[in-house]
This record gives C-alpha cells, structure tokens and sequence, in this order.
C-alpha cells in the first residue's frame, strides 16, 4: 500500500516538475532567440563608435566604408542644410536633400523602410541604414507605467493559473488514489470474512491485489483443512479410543488386553504424528530446498527397508540416462514421501515390489508398485479431493506423500492396476 502511495505521490511530483521543466525550457528558447536574432546585427552604438574612431578628413573614407560593407549597412551624412555631403551605398530611392521633418520622421521611424540610427557629428548628422525587415524601431522612447502594472499583475495571475492547474493535477490524482484504494480496504476488512469478494487483479495495483487474494485463499484452505483434520481426526481416533474404553471397561483386570490397548495408543500416536506433519508441510520454506540427487535417496530408502524385512523382495528399475540428475528437494521429506508408499505395500501387500526410476527429456517419473489388492477408489478420491474425513490410516500416509510432492513442484499419482497399486511421483525442471 505504501509503495502504491508513494508511487502515485512520485508521478504527482514528477508531472509539476515536467511542467516546470517544459516553462523553463519555452523560456531559454525565447531567450536564445532573442539573443541571436540581436546578435545577427551589431549595435548601432558600435557602429558609430567604429566610424567615429576610424575617420580620417571624411568619415565615410575607404576603411569605414569596408567595415561598413562587411556589415550590410548603408550611411549617408547631412550637413547642418540637410544635404547629403557624404554616402557609402545610398538606395536610388534616398533623396539626396532632407527636410528638418524628413529628419524628424526618419529619426523616430524609417527611413525608405530602412530602420536607420542617427548620430550628430559637428553641425550635421550621420545615418546608419540596416537593411529592410532587420531590425524594428519602437516610436517612443518611454515605458507607461500602467502598462507595467498591468503586465506585472498578468505574470501574477499565470502564477496563480498554474499553481490552481498543478492543484487540480493533485486533487485528481489524490482521488484517484482513494478510489483505487477503497476496494482494498473493504477487501483487508473482509478478508477473513465468508462475504470476501475477490479483487480484480489488473492495474497498478495488481501485486496488492494478488497478494490480498492469495491471503484470503490460503486462509480459505487452511480453514477447509483444519476442518478436515478435525473430521478425519474424530473418526480415526473414534475406534481405537472405543476399543482402549471397551478393555477398560472388563471388570475382572486380569482379562485385559495390554497389548491391544498398547496398538491401539500406537494407532492414535501415528494418526495424530501424521496430521501435525499435514500441518507443518505448510509452513516450509522451499527457499531452503537443496540440489540432491533422487538416486541417492532411493537407493538409502530400499536398503533402510530390506534390512528392517529381509525376508520381502524389492527390485529396483534404474532406467534414467543422466545418472547425474538432481532436484531441489529437502531430503528427509523426499525420503518420507517415498518410504510412506514403499511402508504401506510391505505392511499391507505380499509379493515383489517393484522402484522404478526414468527420465525423458525434463521430466523424471519415480514409480512404486507392489502385487496386492490395490486401495479403495473411495480413498484414491478422497485424496485427490485432500478430503481427510474417513480416511485409515493407510490412506493418510498416501496423502501426506501427494502433500510432499507438491511441496517439491511435483505430480502425485494413484491408480490401481491388474499386479495391485502404482503410485507415481512426476518432476520437471531438474537440473
């Protein structure tokens, strides 16, 4: 939730100081053209200093009119009569006499279209002539002082516009989170609740909402598991207690069967040793799962079994080409699983048994079967459907290894054939 906030809160961040990057950026553009359309034509400050400094008898002699050329501008200079006296590439269109308001108008204005700068030298005056569509000349040479004004509060009201922009920017974008967030609040309140309505899992909050959904659906099936446990564990120790409480209930002592009731507490033991191991495999971390090698712990799970029953035969199929393949795995689980099959066939079953092992291509099949008469297809169902209620314990053995090879990313499967049970555990990406 906080990494969304914090998410939303950087784009809201972001957006105002693109904003304010794309201002600045129009504004140093304006500057820069300024700059250069300025810097195009010298000042005509400079000009006249240049002509000034460099003038010999004339001021229009040959140096002058050189840097005059090279700067594409014109000149001509008046005497105090208003004739031109002096010209360096006067237009055809420039009379050669001016009146005192020619001089008026061309000092404010143009001159021909040509904007043009004047400058007293002794008793006339000098022209400079830039070309046409060059340079513009203001009619006035005063700033009114209501126009600044005016145009200081215009600067104050964009501010003001744009601070109220990047407000409704915050305000869209803050309601825009509270009503993304408000389906997960209700979801976080319901969470644990039979009314919890799934969240639709898109958006930028997707990961939430499959981390919210995920919880309520592990809850959901903890739930439905502890209810199954409760089931299975009401049955299955309902008939041994019964038969421990009928012992008990002799009246001469000497008529008990010890060892019944001590059966009777081991069936209990074993139930119960079985259902917390239900319980504890959701709660393994995978992360500390290691790379180990399948063979080795089948190879230790036959001879730990051959030596607890001599007198059975078990043959073991290696039929895998990379006798070097590993999985992930936790050992002892790995071991518990199989041996919990590999139990019930010697306890339950006569005959052979049967451990194959095969690969082909990414995937590795390790198979157990045994010669006896199968198991009921109500229990194979049962399993599949994790339904504990009603289950022997043969049945929570087979369930706790389906519980294991998921555990390990792998597939759990059950049938009963013509020679008695196969059981198969199924893995892919071995490495």
């Amino acid at each position: 939730m906080f990494n969304y906030i914090l998410k939303r809160f950087k784009k809201i961040i972001i957006r105002i100081l693109s904003l304010m990057f794309f201002l600045i950026l129009l504004l140093m553009i304006f500057l820069y053209l300024n700059y250069r359309l300025n810097d195009e034509y010298p000042n005509p400050n400079d000009i006249y200093s240049y002509v000034e400094k460099n003038k010999s008898q004339t001021y229009l002699n040959e140096k002058n009119k050189e840097f005059l050329k090279e700067k594409d501008i014109w000149s001509i200079r008046l005497d105090k009569n208003g004739k031109v006296i002096e010209s360096f590439n006067k237009p055809k269109e420039v009379q050669g006499k001016f009146e005192i308001t020619d001089v008026a108008r061309f000092t404010r204005f143009y001159l021909a279209d040509y904007p043009v700068f004047t400058y007293i030298v002794g008793d006339g005056l000098i022209i400079f002539a830039y070309p046409k569509n060059s340079l513009d000349k203001f009619p006035v040479n005063y700033y009114n002082y209501k126009n600044f004004i005016f145009n200081l509060e215009l600067v104050l009201l964009f501010f003001i516009l744009f601070l109220i922009f990047v407000y409704i920017i915050y305000r869209v974008d803050v309601k825009k989170i509270l009503k993304n967030i408000l389906p997960f609040q209700r979801a976080i309140d319901n969470l644990y609740e039979d009314d919890y309505e799934r969240l639709d899992e898109y958006g930028e909050l997707k990961d939430l909402a499959i981390s919210i959904n995920r919880a309520n659906e592990k809850y959901n099936n903890l739930k439905e598991s502890q209810e199954k446990w409760i089931r299975g564990v009401s049955h299955d120790v309902r008939t041994p207690l019964a038969k421990i409480s009928w012992e008990l209930s002799k009246e001469n002592k000497e008529e008990f069967d010890t060892k019944n009731i001590q059966d009777q507490v081991i069936k209990i033991s074993n139930i119960l040793e079985g259902l917390n191991l239900t319980i504890s495999l959701s709660n393994i971390d995978k992360e500390s799962f290691r790379e180990e090698s399948p063979l080795k712990v089948i190879r230790k799970l036959i001879v730990d079994k051959l030596n607890e029953n001599p007198e059975r035969e078990i043959i073991f199929k290696n039929n895998i080409k990379n006798q070097n393949v590993k999985i992930k795995m936790d050992p002892n689980l790995f071991y518990r699983m199989l041996e919990n099959i590999l139990k019930n066939s010697l306890i339950y079953t006569e005959g052979k048994i049967r451990v194959k092992i095969s690969d082909s291509e990414d995937t590795l099949k390790i198979s157990i079967i045994d010669e006896g008469g199968g198991v009921s297809e109500n229990i194979i169902e049962k399993i599949h459907n994790e339904d504990l209620t009603n289950i022997t314990t043969h049945g929570l053995g087979i369930f706790i290894s389906k519980q294991i090879t998921e555990l390990h990313d792998g597939t759990f499967i059950i049938k009963n054939n013509h020679q008695g049970l196969e059981v198969s555990f199924v893995f892919e990406h071995m490495i």
